[in-house]
Formats: C-alpha cells, sequence, structure tokens
C-alpha cells in the first residue's frame, strides 16, 4: 500500500489545468478536496459581492423547483462571525471558535432561526466557483436546496497567507 505522502505527490503531478477541477471525495465523508492547476492557483481571489452571490443561490434554487430567498444582514453578520473563526485557524469547519453551531451563531446576530444551516469552503478564488463546489456535494446540495429556508447570509475572509474562507449561512425565522 502506498504511503500518504506518496499518493499525495501523485495526485498533486497530475493537477494539470486540464484536470483543474478534479475533486477527490473525503475519506471521512462530508467535504472534498479538489486539486488545482498552478494556473487557477495564482490567480487573485475575486471580492466577495453578496448581492451577486444571493443572484447565483437563487438561479440554483429557481433551476431546481425552489423559492428564491432574500439577503439577511443578520445571517450575514453570523456567515462573517465563521468566515473570521476558519480564518483565523487557517481550517473549515462548522464548529465557531467557541464551540458554536450555525442556530446559536444565527441567534447571537438576532435571527430567532426555526432552521439554520450553512456551508463552508476555502481556496476556491470566486463566489461563482464556491457555488461549483457546493452544488457537486450532496450535503451542500441539500442546503441549497431546503424548501424551508427563506433567507441566507454570506461572508468571505481571509487568513494571513491570503486564503479565503467562505460561508453561506441558509435559514428560516420563527414567527
Amino acid at each position: 500500500m502506498l504511503k500518504p505522502s506518496i499518493m499525495i505527490a501523485a495526485l498533486l503531478a497530475i493537477a494539470t489545468p486540464a484536470a483543474a477541477g478534479w475533486t477527490l471525495p473525503c475519506l471521512f465523508g462530508g467535504c472534498s478536496i479538489t486539486l488545482v492547476s498552478p494556473e487557477y492557483a495564482a490567480k487573485p481571489v475575486q471580492p466577495l459581492d453578496p448581492e451577486k452571490a444571493l443572484a447565483q443561490v437563487n438561479a440554483y434554487r429557481t433551476k431546481n423547483g425552489r423559492k428564491p430567498v432574500v439577503l439577511d444582514t443578520r445571517l450575514s453578520q453570523a456567515a462573517a462571525a465563521q468566515s473570521k473563526a476558519q480564518a483565523g485557524r487557517s481550517r473549515i469547519g462548522h464548529d465557531g471558535s467557541d464551540g458554536s453551531k450555525p442556530k446559536q451563531r444565527a441567534a447571537r446576530a438576532g435571527f430567532n432561526a426555526k432552521i439554520a444551516s450553512e456551508n463552508v469552503a476555502s481556496g476556491q478564488k470566486s463566489f461563482a466557483d464556491v457555488m461549483k463546489s457546493w452544488e457537486g456535494s450532496s450535503g451542500h446540495r441539500e442546503n441549497l436546496l431546503r424548501p424551508e429556508v427563506t433567507a441566507i447570509g454570506v461572508a468571505m475572509a481571509k487568513n494571513s497567507s491570503g486564503r479565503p474562507y467562505w460561508t453561506l449561512v441558509l435559514g428560516a425565522e420563527l414567527p
């Protein structure tokens, strides 16, 4: 059996521009690893435009028979807190720096959530690239297409080396 370091080196060697979108599932589920070309890696990170992100989410939802959602500043505040936490530790995850979960962070931001879920990503150079990744992942796709979701918040923060950490919070508020 090949050692993990040899396998990683072999996989990196085949990451050419033609294989820029090649994605491997994580061994532990719930995530994926995408090998990118040096050309893609050298591209600058595009600033996040929340309105354009909303339009992309709504286009995907509409294409899949779901109602559009609205951009909620409170959920964007919760998303920003999570993006900053991830950037601060240089690792994606759904636990906040204090161990909080998405629903708790939404509540702290003043959103009384009936449901709150989140999609996170790291390394993509634009929100459009992030959406492509999430659309290709069953768990992320499920969150994007939850019929009861009425609002989203979105954010991106960079770590000290400039790597972007993206967060999308999807929710529905209690009456």
